[in-house]
């Protein structure tokens, strides 16, 4: 099987801002001891509305950055009982989420 790259990225709503980057730390070392994980970095992103106002910043997101040893890996991961978690404390607190595999071109 082939590797596997997610980009995940949180968007919380901004009174929710604390709580998901709370959240989203904890995921972190549990994940790293995954046997398939190659990768699981977390990021905080400010959006920037007007690349010519680099000042000027908009929401808050996180973004997960992942790559898995194969598709069976990133299914485990997924099934694991802190992911379920994760996602329950995220229910009613994003403003967006968007998860997409990377295929290099």
């Amino acid at each position: 099987m082939s590797e596997v790259k997610i980009v995940a990225t949180l968007t919380p709503f901004p009174e929710h801002i604390e709580t998901i980057r709370s959240a989203a730390r904890a995921m972190v070392k549990p994940t790293h001891q995954e046997a398939g994980c190659l990768q699981y970095d977390l990021h905080e992103s400010r959006a920037i509305p007007d690349v010519r106002d680099l000042a000027t910043q908009g929401a808050v997101s996180f973004m997960f950055i992942e790559r898995w040893k194969s598709e069976d890996d990133l299914k485990k991961h997924v099934a694991m009982p802190y992911h379920d978690d994760f996602l329950a404390i995220l229910d009613g607190k994003l403003e967006n989420i968007s998860v997409q595999r990377l295929t290099a071109i």
